[in-house]
């Protein structure tokens, strides 16, 4: 009897996978990357005095850090995507933080699942909608956390 419960639950989960993939509004596409990309750039050359608070080989170990930690939807480590957002210290972190991160892949079981997306995008969709929105306070307390550091970016 526990074995008939345990495959309902684990065809409801996939099912519930696969229903957000073919559902999801949150993906990027080439031409919104591109697009986003371009704004970086811009933003970035707006921001050229302000300093970066970490080396460029930093923001490519965070953002991978960042995509471990979301990549495979069970088991994820939210906390550690929580604590590496607030060690962005301006807008120039952040930006140089979505340029390292770009488009990434994520996958469920091991198969991908929807299109590939930017930072913000798995952020939103890994911690502002898991299990019914109940993680999507940590979102909050980044939002939080860089309103008191005077980024002006929000997830």
């Amino acid at each position: 009897m526990p074995v008939r419960y345990l495959l309902l639950g684990g065809i409801s989960f996939f099912a519930l996978q696969l229903y957000k993939k073919i559902t999801s509004n949150q993906t990027t596409s080439n031409e919104a990357q591109a697009e986003l990309q371009k704004e970086v750039k811009k933003e970035l050359m707006r921001l050229k005095n302000v300093k970066l608070s970490y080396s460029l080989t930093q923001y490519k170990l965070f953002a991978n850090l960042l995509y471990d930690s979301m990549k495979y939807g069970l088991g994820d480590n939210y906390q550690a995507v929580v604590s590496t957002m607030k060690k962005m210290n301006n807008d120039k972190d952040i930006l140089q933080l979505v340029k390292d991160y770009g488009n990434r892949q994520n996958y469920v079981f091991g198969i991908p699942q929807g299109e590939p997306k930017d930072l913000f995008t798995s952020i939103k969709s890994e911690l502002g909608n898991e299990y019914g929105g109940l993680t999507s306070y940590k979102v909050d307390v980044i939002n939080d956390d860089w309103k008191k550091k005077k980024i002006t970016y929000k997830i």
